[in-house]
């Protein structure tokens, strides 16, 4: 059942939210003694959605008409020295076929900065709020019609230092933050540190290279540090090829699962190659300080490759305590046609993506032929007699206390004609415990179509294929796997100055090796939004 036990949680600390929202508010219009520019925006919405089938459910279709009143409100203030953006919501939903998942929701997203020192040395502070999904592998498509859906706050402040000039440049920064969850599933708290330093265009005899992350959480008594730090330090030379010494090291500490202390401390010589005025190549050959691993020396190498203001490349190849490593930023940009594409891989802990098998029960009448004319999961008959009670196996998200190591890969690609746009964006993500060799696999594509009618439509059509493989290198395990395709369709139309609305059609196909997540869903939308 796509709509979850909606009590869960009485939204956690909802008093607090909205106490948390005017705060804001109070805060924008204290500035407002600053010398500055003000903008103020509120917006009144309205969407009414049918679904032929809510609940998401194989066979018993559910239809509904959701409801969702939006109260919104964007601000901004500039100064000298203040900048502060503002971006919040508050949606009434009310569902047809069952009042009692009548509820609100809340969306925020304020950013802050302020310059205690020139526009060098600043206070900095965000904050969110967003409706994610409950548990992905139930729904990864889960928003506010579903209902399946849970509230995630992030809250950050520090200060931040940057600085450049022809000699040098030097971007910092120091940011405690914290996560909270309404199921307490991904929360954590912690600050992270972060430094790249480099040389100017004034350097004569020295050049050097510093990228530096420092990370400290702490979650249920859960521990987790972790260290990275690559510097190059070289002699500027008056031919093509400039020496340096590379000195690497990474450590991953903490009582959090898959921890592995200092890791792979290196160093070693190395050269740059300048093949052109903007294409450098640095290659080094790095000596693993640790004896007992002395046959894992590697080599390491970079490409930075700026022809032109619209292209831009940079790879990298390395080795870190978990194998061989990679890295990829590519732009290109012509007046019509824009690509990106990256490559990173990051060292994560305490996320929402650590999912174990649970034995549940459902409830069958005695006559059912299959699980299809079962009750959804979490459903019990107000009289069981003619019901038996049958188990089931279903992945849960459950805390993680372990470090994963996550490879992303990011393609877009957009074409921009006189009256239409074509966009292409293909991600992937692949994430392993580190600690159990557990894979899981994210892929999403999607094509988008978009075309201005006029000056006051557009008309956008889009066909999206997601595939998550959970558990994915291992078929006796806890192997899932869906795949979600859609079509969806949007007309939106200026009715007056301050006056919006759009129409949505979607269709939603599911098809999952477990035979009770497989499902059809058509929806039509419609909203009217005024601006004030």
């Amino acid at each position: 059942m796509a709509i979850m036990d909606m009590a869960m949680a009485e939204k956690i600390s909802k008093p607090q939210l909205k106490l948390h929202f005017f705060a804001i508010m109070s805060l924008f219009i204290s500035v407002s003694s600053f010398a500055g520019e003000w903008q103020f925006n509120p917006s009144l919405g309205l969407t009414e959605t049918f679904t032929n089938n809510v609940e998401l459910d194989r066979l018993n279709k559910q239809s509904s008409l959701v409801s969702q009143f939006i109260i919104g409100a964007d601000a901004t203030y500039n100064s000298r020295k203040l900048l502060f953006s503002f971006a919040g919501t508050e949606t009434l939903a009310a569902y047809s076929h069952d009042s009692e998942l009548n509820d609100d929701y809340q969306t925020l997203y304020a950013d802050t900065s302020y310059a205690l020192w020139q526009d060098k040395l600043k206070v900095i502070a965000s904050s969110s709020i967003t409706n994610v999904s409950q548990n992905e592998t139930d729904n990864s498509l889960a928003d506010l019609v579903s209902g399946d859906t849970l509230q995630q706050r992030n809250h950050s402040a520090g200060l931040q230092f940057n600085t450049a000039n022809s000699d040098y440049s030097l971007f910092s920064s120091l940011i405690y933050n914290i996560v909270e969850t309404e199921d307490n599933i991904g929360e954590s708290k912690g600050h992270t540190a972060l430094i790249n330093s480099v040389n100017g265009n004034a350097a004569r005899y020295v050049f050097w290279q510093i990228d530096g992350s420092f990370s400290n959480r702490e979650n249920n008594g859960f521990t987790s540090e972790n260290y990275q730090l690559e510097t190059k330090i070289g002699a500027i030379t008056p031919y093509k090829i400039n020496p340096f010494i590379r000195i690497y090291n990474e450590r991953v500490t903490g009582t959090s699962a898959g921890s592995n202390p200092d890791a792979i401390p290196s160093w070693g010589p190395g050269f740059r190659y300048q093949a052109a005025k903007h294409l450098i190549i640095d290659v080094s050959y790095n000596y693993i300080r640790d004896d007992s691993q002395a046959s894992d020396d590697y080599i390491a190498a970079d490409v930075d490759w700026q022809p032109s203001s619209r292209t831009s490349l940079k790879a990298g190849y390395s080795k870190r305590f978990f194998g061989d490593s990679y890295e990829l930023d590519f732009s290109h940009r012509t007046r019509r046609l824009t690509n990106n594409i990256s490559y990173h891989e990051t060292i994560e802990v305490f996320d929402r993506n650590n999912f174990q098998q649970v034995n549940n029960n459902i409830w069958c009448p005695v006559t059912a032929s299959g699980i299809d004319d079962c009750l959804p999961l979490g459903e019990t008959p107000s009289d069981t007699t003619g019901f038996t009670s049958v188990p089931v196996n279903s992945l849960e998200p459950v805390e993680d206390n372990e470090f994963s190591l996550n490879k992303r890969l990011a393609w877009t690609s957009s074409l921009a004609l006189a009256r239409t746009t074509f966009t292409f964006d293909i991600s992937n993500r692949e994430r392993e415990s580190l600690s159990s060799g557990i894979i899981d696999n994210y892929f999403d594509g999607r094509f988008t179509i978009t075309r201005r009618m006029s000056a006051r439509s557009d008309f956008s059509i889009y066909a999206n294929y997601s595939k998550n493989v959970f558990d994915k290198s291992n078929p006796e395990g806890a192997r899932q796997e869906d795949i979600y395709k859609t079509l969806s369709t949007t007309y939106n139309r200026s009715l007056a100055s301050s006056l919006n609305a759009f129409l949505t059609l979607r269709y939603l196909d599911r098809q999952s090796n477990i035979e009770r997540y497989n499902y059809t869903e058509a929806r039509v939308s419609i909203n009217l939004t005024k601006d004030f």
